[in-house]
């Protein structure tokens, strides 16, 4: 099969959505299939796989998409698309790339489905604030309407990632056959770049953390994490026998030392350990006892399913994208709110067998979350996509 993936957004771009874009094409061309990457061109210094077709686009006047790009004039590039030949379309943007998708998908009768990745007006105060205070989310919402309304008519399947977005998909219009089908994990890699107790304490005396309770963040450094929430929580709590570690990069990792400084946090107390490449993160997610997130704009929370794997773990504020996955007294823990995140804080600090009686427990939560099974389920989808490409009118539907 012949499949054609098309987003405005793709490596060197870090981000959950990138990372389960590039999952799904490296499972299915193990399987044996032919996937195209049609995105926009990048400043950043990259080589590319031939598979990966880039288009000149122009930046986005937003501090928080600084990164990003989107291609214009995309119906004269249709005949590039063209040229590949494909089977299968599948949308995982609503931007340019989509544009292009839906014309190419239109122009070429090629079938196409859909993945609805984010929920737009929960990320707007973070793009710009200027334009937050005056709009939020009845300004967002309905822009989200007008982007995805063609795709929604297009495709002939839609896919979000948990039961928290198809819960809010009318919102956005979506409607006909919507399918569940959360993003899956490279448990392998994962699994195999586990380390012994030995390198794992060697770690540990090189940044000065030996025999502390280590509570742990990885991910993007960006405000609609919330990680200034973790500190606040953090700073009420700490003592000379914990330490809190935040593994990555990102545009709030300045304002986050500040805050570290207002709250008399340490270098001791928190120590920002920069960017590490996702290849070489399972120690990191190893060394934690208990790792941490407030963020509620999740549509599914990959790094959520990575600490589970690599046997850690998590202590996560409360949100629906996390039914199903979550349970408590097995591989985690919730919380609601501030005052409840120091108050499990302290519970753990106590009494520190609370959260390594869950540590044999938790790849077992989550084993079924694997980029395998991902692969398989997206070609199922994209089976019945090329079956039924001709049917119209379908009524709303959802499925597991």
């Amino acid at each position: 099969m012949r499949i054609g993936i098309f987003t405005d957004a793709y490596k060197p771009l870090i981000s959950g959505v990138v990372t389960s874009i590039y999952t799904l094409e490296h499972e299915l061309i193990k399987l044996g299939h032919e996937v195209f990457i049609f995105t926009n061109d990048t400043d950043e210094e990259v080589i590319d796989a031939s598979n990966v077709i880039r288009f000149k686009g122009l930046k986005l006047p937003f501090k928080g998409l600084k990164s990003y790009k989107l291609a214009y004039l995309v119906r004269t590039k249709l005949k590039t698309v063209k040229k590949y030949k494909l089977d299968v379309i599948h949308i995982e943007t609503e931007f340019s790339m989509a544009k292009m998708a839906v014309l190419a998908s239109k122009k070429y009768k090629i079938p196409c489905v859909y993945t609805l990745h984010t929920l737009y007006e929960d990320y707007l105060q973070y793009i710009s604030k200027t334009i937050d205070t005056y709009f939020h989310k009845p300004f967002l919402a309905s822009l989200a309407k007008i982007l995805i309304k063609p795709i929604n008519k297009q495709a002939i399947i839609k896919i979000v990632p948990t039961r928290k977005v198809l819960a809010k998909i009318n919102n956005y219009y979506i409607n006909g056959d919507v399918r569940v089908v959360p993003t899956g994990i490279d448990f392998e890699t994962l699994l195999n770049n586990k380390q012994s107790e030995e390198e794992l304490i060697k770690l540990k005396q090189k940044l000065n953390i030996n025999n502390k309770l280590i509570f742990i963040y990885i991910g993007r450094l960006s405000e609609e994490k919330s990680i200034n929430l973790l500190l606040d929580a953090y700073a009420k709590v700490k003592n000379e026998n914990t330490v809190f570690l935040i593994v990555g990069d990102g545009p709030s990792k300045e304002g986050l030392l500040k805050k570290c400084d207002e709250l008399n946090l340490t270098d001791e107390d928190v120590k920002f350990l920069g960017f590490v490449k996702w290849e070489e993160l399972t120690p990191y997610y190893e060394m934690g006892d208990c790792f941490l997130n407030a963020s509620v704009t999740e549509t599914q929370g990959l790094t959520y399913l990575e600490s589970l794997a690599c046997g850690t773990p998590i202590l996560v504020q409360k949100d629906e994208a996390l039914d199903g996955l979550l349970k408590e007294g097995m591989n985690g823990y919730y919380y609601d709110g501030h005052n409840d995140l120091v108050n499990k804080l302290k519970l753990i600090i106590n009494d520190t067998t609370i959260i390594k009686s869950l540590k044999n427990k938790t790849y077992e939560s989550v084993k079924d979350y694997s980029k395998e099974n991902y692969a398989l389920k997206m070609l199922e989808i994209y089976q019945e996509a090329i079956k039924n490409k001709d049917r119209n009118n379908i009524k709303f539907i959802t499925h597991n």
